[in-house]
């Protein structure tokens, strides 16, 4: 009930659990630390091992299975454009998609099988090439997906992001030059993705909440990936026992760089106009009779009263097909493709050459090899985690999945979402920020990774 004039609730101990349990649940999942043979894991890394020990042999062909299955419905949806699809908002999300995304999709579906089962051009099947993310990422991708994807609505829907973004209001204007309410924004990015905060922020721009530059350093300097992603990347470079070290590394990286970012050009000259319908005032204080504790605790508790069973598998399945459908046939195409081009041309140590002078300047072993990282980064993510999957030194993986994540402006999410935003960022200013984001990563993220790698 009510207290008069205040706005606030009491809750029951049953309301209030069922925002404790879910969130701690997905809290303990990512972040408990077990030890396990001289290192230390955690519960989705166990379950994840354990994933991989049930399917073994079977992984490859049910990835490829799931690989070409999005492939051929992405093209049925593009052409037929069922209702059921155009009427319905994540499946049009996923499958109605621009045609290069389509294509990179039907690519990874024609590659697969000739990966899978050795037949036409060498070049593309063998190990070297095409062999390192059709049968040993995309198989290792596929249990990782299933196992987040059902515990990622334990950290998104039950009341944990509201909290924590609320507690952290304050602390936002003075160190970000931000209103307080976009830390919840970098929540829904820290424990959703990177795409969901930054659609949030476009959203919240064009809608007149946020200024021109409070939409420019929001989106780029908080669409971090989100701690699931990180143990993917982990995952990804064959580091899984060092996540919580890479965790920690990315996110004082990130931190630091969202201190000195909307100091830099180009987001300092960025004006405080509004380019959405207008100027949406809204007030940073919390409501009168509440603490900040407390007003935090009631915007969670709202948000879990509301969820339950239901929201669990919407979720799960939502995250599933997300991953399934968006990125694991680009990891197919496109790793092939760049790990081709690697290993045939000198094209990415040529443009990476600054980086690889950077990099061996901090003593980073394999310098040329992981440089390319820090240039791939900008399109997608993943591609600095297949060139770091073929590196042989720990701190040489470790930098490139921590530019994998540190980069944030990734071409292929992020990028197009801000791109076809009202906020005021075009592509040579997107790429200023990634380069100057990527020049301090290297010197940011070198310490940590010769540390951490002993």
């Amino acid at each position: 009930m009510s207290s008069a004039g205040t706005g606030k609730k009491s809750y029951t101990k049953k309301e209030l659990n069922k925002f404790l349990i879910p969130s701690l649940v997905g809290a303990v999942a990512f972040l408990f630390p077990i030890p396990q043979e001289k290192t230390i894991n955690t519960p989705l890394g166990i379950a994840i091992d354990i994933g991989k020990s049930i399917l073994g042999d079977y992984l490859p062909l049910l990835a490829m299975i799931f690989v070409c299955a999005g492939a051929l419905f992405t093209l049925y949806a593009a052409i037929a454009k069922p209702r059921f699809v155009t009427e319905h908002e994540f499946l049009r999300e996923i499958f109605i998609v621009t045609p290069f995304w389509a294509g990179s999709r039907l690519l990874g579906a024609i590659f697969y099988p000739l990966i899978y089962f050795k037949v036409g051009p060498e070049i593309i099947w063998s190990m070297d090439n095409g062999g390192t993310p059709g049968i040993i990422l995309a198989p290792a991708l596929l249990v990782v997906f299933i196992v987040l994807s059902f515990i990622v609505p334990f950290l998104t829907d039950f009341g944990l992001m509201e909290y924590i973004g609320t507690m952290a209001r304050p602390l936002f204007r003075p160190l970000f030059t931000l209103p307080g309410r976009a830390a919840v924004d970098c929540m829904a990015s820290w424990v959703g993705s990177s795409s969901v905060g930054v659609v949030i922020t476009t959203k919240m721009h064009n809608e007149g909440y946020y200024s021109d530059r409070e939409g420019a350093i929001i989106s780029t300097c908080f669409s971090v990936i989100s701690i699931a992603y990180i143990y993917l990347m982990a995952e990804f470079v064959g580091l899984p026992h060092m996540y919580f070290q890479i965790l920690i590394s990315v996110y004082l990286v990130t931190f630091v760089l969202a201190l000195i970012m909307p100091r830099l050009w180009p987001l300092r000259g960025i004006p405080d106009t509004y380019s959405g319908t207008g100027s949406q005032e809204l007030s940073e204080d919390i409501p009168e009779g509440f603490t900040l504790r407390e007003w935090a605790l009631q915007a969670a508790i709202e948000k879990a009263r509301h969820q339950g069973v239901h929201t669990v598998i919407s979720t799960c399945l939502r995250t599933f097909t997300s991953l399934i459908v968006s990125t694991m046939p680009l990891v197919v195409s496109w790793g092939t493709i760049v790990l081709i081009i690697a290993n045939s041309t000198p094209l990415f140590h040529w443009i990476s050459a600054p980086f690889a002078w950077m990099l061996d300047l901090v003593n980073i072993p394999e310098a040329a090899d992981v440089a390319p990282a820090f240039v791939l980064s900008y399109a997608d993510q993943f591609l600095a985690a297949v060139i770091g999957a073929d590196r042989t030194a720990t701190a040489a993986k470790f930098m490139c999945a921590g530019i994998s994540a540190t980069g944030l402006i990734y071409m292929t999410e992020v990028g197009v979402l801000i791109l076809n935003s009202r906020i005021p960022l075009g592509f040579g200013k997107l790429t200023g920020i990634y380069a100057i984001r990527a020049v301090f990563s290297v010197f940011l993220l070198a310490p940590l990774a010769l540390f951490f790698a002993g």
